[in-house]
């Protein structure tokens, strides 16, 4: 009998010592970054002109010289799991940009004029799974050193990091409204998008359904044609909000000095760093523009309107004027545009989108300027989810900013949205053929997105008038309640206690998505994660912060 209570107490302390060792393994890879596998430059297979030379300085004792050619090898992953991925790179001969891809899927990197090596991150927090991968190293400038390509397992970041509060001081209820609507959707729904009205139409007769939000223009406004109604933008946009739709704006700033009637960098000589010299005639030019246009966005407030801002777009890509001479005079007009609008003119109802080009972290406003990050993607045929541009903004902007596409030709498919976690806010396709043609997006596409439970119409949309939003100043808050949660590890179940009566809890997974809630009603509850993979969780009590929580 003895003998029998030993091998319990050894069974029970050998279960007991598992459990441990299974707790202190996740604790090891969700605490650390430290997992890390590297691959050999010089093993992968060199094509058009790319050519392994010997170093001391490298890793293994020699890089691949790109010069104008290409690398590819093939990786085996060990592990199912969302990676950083890295490149060991010298840039000896200036600045330069090329394309990294992996599986096909590609994102551009720039490197500075670097003579040694550094590490340099070209993707973040991809989740991948084991096996065997393809990576390829794809010219665009070429001439950069590669000694190694390196990935480390790491956590991706948490939907909760995200700016719950606009950069406006005191926007309009109507504004809090609409960004509420943006917050509770994202990562977990796709607005849909068109740019123009007559793009909509045509969807709804060709699909029965129209896009969530419309791109409208203030390329005609504020130029004297005699031909154009300059209610047109107005009553469009109110029209479309009255039917629970999105109003989104860009503008197409034509030459403010009148020289000419354009706005690409190579028809026009417009000066933008004349930013600088308020005593300068296209200073007041610009700002005579700003005032008049902050005219007809005020329109919009007066009628209790919302919009979404989308201003100096593209800048970094140097094709417009406010990006012909650099970053300095961009960002300052921005921040002029900001000021003037918001605290001379009175505008209390945007919503600020700073549109990202490639290498921009010079140009870009600050958090303090910017509401949400888009990105303009054209890739012709390619309804990929674009998860390595997602990534990259999420992770450059430290997850505090929506991102979104703000502008595209062919958009992403709702299949590969959903399978790689790529949480875009929404798309906005242009208008013209980028609608209709099937080289870009197919009406079978249309339709599929249109028919996803994933993918908002306009149908679908609740009325913004009246949607909820927490809260605010003045209003009673329900005080939190002090609550535990154990075990924190666990198999299946969990025990929640607390010193009030607990109405709702939640799990998310690392992306801030809901995977289960339940309503309880009760102090003290047990709760069970059957059918939630093993992992890594944040479980949200009421309104309180949330907990991480260990399934093994």
């Amino acid at each position: 009998m003895i003998q029998s209570f030993s091998n319990s107490v050894n069974q029970s302390f050998s279960m007991y010592m598992k459990k441990i060792v299974s707790i202190l393994i996740i604790f090891l890879f969700s605490a650390t970054s430290g997992f890390c596998q590297k691959y050999e430059a010089e093993s992968a297979t060199l094509s058009g002109g790319a050519a392994k030379q010997a170093s001391s300085a490298a890793s293994g004792g020699y890089f691949v010289a790109q010069n104008g050619g290409n690398l590819s090898l093939s990786v085996n992953l060990p592990e199912s799991a969302s990676y950083n991925i890295y490149i060991q790179v010298a840039s000896p001969n200036g600045p330069k940009y090329n394309l990294f891809s992996i599986d096909g899927t590609s994102i551009g990197f720039n490197t500075a004029n670097n003579p040694t090596y550094i590490r340099l991150k070209v993707i973040s927090f991809l989740k991948i799974e084991a096996g065997i991968h393809q990576i390829e190293i794809v010219n665009s400038w070429g001439w950069i050193n590669i000694d190694f390509i390196e990935f480390e397992k790491v956590d991706p970041p948490a939907a909760s990091n995200i700016n719950q509060t606009l950069i406006t001081p005191n926007p309009t209820d109507e504004t809090k409204r609409l960004n509420q609507f943006l917050l509770d959707n994202y990562g977990k729904k796709i607005i849909s998008g068109v740019s123009e009205v007559s793009e909509a139409t045509w969807l709804k007769t060709n699909t029965g359904k129209s896009p969530a939000l419309i791109g409208l223009d203030f390329l005609f406004c504020g130029r004297g044609y005699t031909w154009y109604n300059e209610n047109d933008p107005f009553n469009q946009g109110k029209a479309w909000y009255d039917k629970n739709g999105i109003v989104n704006f860009h503008w197409h700033w034509r030459d403010p000095s009148r020289v000419t009637e354009e706005f690409y960098t190579t028809k026009t000589t417009f000066d933008i760093s004349k930013i600088f010299d308020e005593t300068s005639a296209e200073y007041k030019a610009m700002i005579k523009d700003i005032d008049y246009t902050s005219g007809l966005l005020k329109r919009f407030q007066d009628n209790k309107i919302p919009v979404i801002w989308r201003p100096l777009h593209e800048a970094a890509g140097g094709w417009f004027w406010w990006g012909a001479k650099g970053a300095a005079p961009c960002k300052k007009l921005w921040q002029i545009m900001y000021d003037r609008m918001v605290n001379v003119n009175g505008l209390h109802n945007l919503i600020w989108v700073w549109t990202r080009e490639p290498n921009d972290d010079d140009w870009y406003p600050g958090d303090q300027y910017v509401d949400i990050v888009g990105r303009d993607i054209y890739k012709t045929g390619d309804h990929s989810s674009q998860v390595l541009e997602y990534n990259d903004m999420v992770n450059r902007y430290s997850g505090k900013k929506i991102v979104t596409i703000s502008e595209s030709g062919s958009f992403p498919d709702v299949d590969n949205l959903i399978k790689d976690t790529a949480g875009w806010s929404w798309f906005m396709v242009w208008n013209g053929d980028f609608v209709r043609s099937s080289t870009y997006n197919s009406l079978d596409l249309w339709e599929k997105m249109f028919a996803s439970d994933y993918v908002i119409t306009l149908d679908e949309m609740p009325n913004l008038k009246t949607y909820e939003t927490p809260p605010t100043t003045g209003m009673t808050i329900p005080k939190k309640c002090t609550f535990s949660v154990f075990p924190t590890c666990f198999e299946d179940q969990i025990n929640i206690q607390s010193d009030k009566i607990i109405e709702h809890v939640s799990a998310y997974n690392q992306l801030g998505i809901r995977v289960k809630s339940w309503n309880l009603n009760s102090g003290t509850s047990v709760i069970s994660l059957t059918g939630i993979p093993s992992g890594m969780y944040f479980l949200k009590v009421d309104e309180n912060e949330a907990v991480k929580i260990f399934k093994l």
